[in-house]
């Protein structure tokens, strides 16, 4: 009988525990859920050789980034801070030297297939962003744009 009682209340603590991890996680979600929610859409369209953002300017802050692929081809997208008008390219001079970049990446959507719509939640400081596909080619046939944050 001490037993039973014994995994009742261990049970009953369990149970109780799980209740208010869960209270907590919802409170969580639902409080990041609404602040997306709240954020800007900025629509970027890729492709072939080809990027447009709208609104090409947004205030600093949470921004939500949808990405449309509309192809031909796999594309990928980098959203780098930037104040140079040129960035600088690997060895290879047909892509961008993205370790070089690194401390500036503030967004990467891997590639992504012709068709396919992703979207990423980004918190932008003022300044200027370069939006760009670092796909072989890609950045020089002129997949790259600007996002202004004010």
């Amino acid at each position: 009988m001490r037993r039973l009682r014994s995994r009742v209340v261990r049970l009953g603590i369990g149970l109780s525990l799980s209740a208010a991890a869960l209270a907590v996680l919802a409170s969580c979600s639902s409080g990041s859920s609404h602040h997306a929610a709240a954020a800007p859409t900025v629509r970027v369209k890729e492709r072939d050789f080809r990027i447009t953002v709208a609104p090409a300017r947004v205030r600093a802050g949470t921004v939500r980034l949808v990405l449309r692929n509309q192809g031909p081809d796999t594309h990928e997208l980098l959203i780098v801070r930037s104040s140079r008008t040129t960035l600088p390219l690997r060895t290879d001079g047909l892509t961008i030297n993205e370790a070089a970049l690194d401390r500036a990446t503030v967004g990467v959507i891997e590639g992504k297939a012709p068709g396919t719509v992703e979207e990423i939640l980004l918190h932008l400081k003022p300044g200027h962003y370069e939006l760009f596909c670092n796909m072989a080619g890609h950045y020089l046939g002129g997949m790259r744009a600007e996002l202004v944050v004010t």
